[in-house]
């Protein structure tokens, strides 16, 4: 099927389903902005993966199409903030280890004295957690695969954990 026929396909979709895709992109999208984008992205879609064979049941088919587009643009959105998160995290460090020596020397000696009181504070597996996120800033992702634990695990750890210490230091504020 050479271009023009995948977009004379697409279109005829479009004009003979028009109205059950705007009903089945609301299943899946609130806002009119996204419904808009999702719409133009079937439209793609379609054009650049036409069904191979006749469909049978259309709305059927346009349901997944558009499940599938909608999990697709919501992994890419996710990702890209990882990406986004993790390249300011690294800015952040890169700009602290830009400083004098002496200041370099005394920040490694605070953060290895706030380690060591977080891992005398806390559980093990809490401290680790507290330790691997917010001392040596490695994402839920690699703390987990640092852990060998699940990613929510090592989220509950460093919630809880954080939750700890936040209370000792108002316990001993007062």
């Amino acid at each position: 099927m050479d271009s023009q026929q995948r977009v004379d396909l697409a279109t005829q979709i479009f004009t003979e389903y028009g109205p059950v895709i705007r009903t089945l992109i609301r299943q899946y999208v609130a806002d009119p902005e996204d419904e808009d984008e999702v719409y133009q992205n079937l439209y793609l879609s379609l054009v650049h993966r036409p069904p191979s064979q006749p469909v049978l049941n259309m709305p059927a088919y346009l349901n997944t199409v558009i499940r599938n587009d909608v999990i697709d643009a919501l992994r890419r959105r996710r990702s890209q903030h990882a990406r986004v998160a993790q390249y300011a995290m690294s800015r952040a460090r890169d700009e602290v280890d830009a400083t004098e020596p002496e200041e370099g020397v005394t920040r490694a000696e605070e953060v290895q004295r706030i380690t060591d009181l977080v891992g005398r504070m806390l559980p093990a597996h809490e401290a680790e957690a507290v330790i691997e996120r917010y001392i040596h800033g490695h994402s839920t992702m690699t703390a987990a695969q640092h852990m060998h634990v699940k990613e929510r695990t090592v989220a509950r750890y460093a919630c809880v954990g954080l939750r700890r210490i936040r209370q000792a230091v108002l316990k001993h504020s007062l």
